[in-house]
């Protein structure tokens, strides 16, 4: 009897216990099924909810249009390095015409030659011969810095045509004219060819490095049709004369008659207000015959009509011949034509005069020149080098 009572209240302290343990067990669970029911829907305190179950950033993006530029985003960084333009020689940013620290022309009117302006077919432009060796270019840049400090922007290649008139020999004489300007960055070339069957030929050619101070002549010629040059040796500091077989010293800054005209526009280009009216520009000269001065005086702007019934500002300058061999130079240079000629009249010492006005002013790329050949040894090793 007893052992059944102990079996019967063991059961029943089971069975009393039970609810207990039963409601210990569901509060843990009710509390896991608690907080989900407070992120219910139907509960108030749902409402953070949709934060929760969408990523942060879509209620603030709009939700289509954004992976397209998201995906050209990412993919920029793969394609910049590939445009990036190649490092440019010192001489080419210095005289690029987006060079930093230079002022841009306003306005220029030099374009590209619109298609069928003439008649006939054009050569493809070839590079520039280079006129020297990597070593000679690289002595002649090295002392270029001597002719100063003052800066400098070269026009951009150009083809110029003009109406050229004057008398020769006492013949009067009209022809046109085209003076080709060429520069890649690095080397220029310049040519002017004058021929009347009157007067006979008269071209004169120039080429040359370009360095941050402008022009670096390295050969010019004059053709009559007699070919009398002159080159210039940098590494001797000596200019040698073709039609004496002399040679004289080597200034720093020399010009000769072409290269002066493209030369003072860089000039001017690179710094127009450091030439009002009355300013003197001077460079050292080489003429077939010797050496000189050029001595420019800046005057007056002066509109001039050209390219066809335009009207053009002009910077003018003159050179007043020093010596019974050199020449008087009026020179009108376009404020608006990177500074190429607009009109040039030259007067001889003997009397023969020339004058050029601008008729067309067309830009005309160079491709970039091969690189200039390496100098050759100077002779063989000494005994017991390698």
């Amino acid at each position: 009897m007893i052992a059944t009572l102990v079996v019967v209240a063991l059961h029943a302290a089971l069975l009393l216990g039970l609810p207990h343990l039963g409601q210990v067990t569901r509060a843990g669970q009710d509390a896991g099924s608690f907080v989900t029911r407070l992120i219910a829907p139907p509960a108030a305190v749902a409402v953070p909810a949709p934060v929760a179950a969408a990523p942060p950033p879509r209620p603030t993006e709009p939700p289509r249009p954004r992976p397209p530029p998201t995906r050209a985003v990412d993919h920029a960084p793969k394609v910049a390095p590939t445009a990036a333009p190649p490092t440019a020689s010192p001489a080419q940013v210095s005289n690029r015409s987006d060079a930093p620290g230079h002022t841009a022309p306003a306005v220029s009117q030099l374009g590209p030659k619109p298609a069928g302006a003439s008649f006939g077919g054009q050569s493809a432009p070839v590079p520039i011969e280079p006129a020297a060796t990597a070593t000679e270019a690289a002595t002649a840049l090295a002392f270029a810095p001597q002719a100063g400090d003052a800066p400098t922007r070269v026009p951009r290649a150009a083809e110029l045509s003009y109406r050229t008139r004057g008398h020769i020999g006492g013949q009067p004489f009209e022809v046109p004219t085209t003076l080709h300007w060429r520069q890649d960055g690095q080397w220029y070339e310049i040519r002017w060819g004058l021929y009347s069957p009157r007067v006979g030929e008269q071209t004169r050619y120039a080429v040359g490095l370009l360095s941050p101070q402008g022009l670096l002549p390295l050969r010019a010629e004059l053709r009559t049709p007699e070919l009398r040059d002159m080159r210039l040796d940098y590494a001797r500091q000596r200019i040698h004369l073709s039609a004496s077989d002399t040679e004289v010293p080597l200034a720093a800054g020399t010009q000769d008659r072409l290269g002066v005209l493209i030369q003072l526009g860089a000039r001017i280009a690179g710094d127009p207000e450091r030439y009002p009216p009355g300013q003197t520009i001077e460079l050292p000269a080489v003429r077939p015959t010797g050496i000189g001065r050029w001595r420019f005086v800046v005057e007056a702007d002066e509109t001039l009509e050209a390219l066809k019934g335009q009207n053009l500002p002009t910077v003018r300058l003159v050179h007043e011949a020093q010596d019974d061999q050199d020449v008087r130079i009026e020179l009108w240079l376009g404020r608006t034509l990177d500074y190429l000629p607009v009109r040039l009249r030259i007067t001889e010492a003997g009397g023969d005069t020339v004058e050029h006005d601008l008729v067309t002013a067309w830009a005309r790329p160079t491709p970039v020149a091969p690189p200039a050949p390496q100098a050759p040894p100077a002779g063989p090793p000494a005994a017991g080098t390698n």
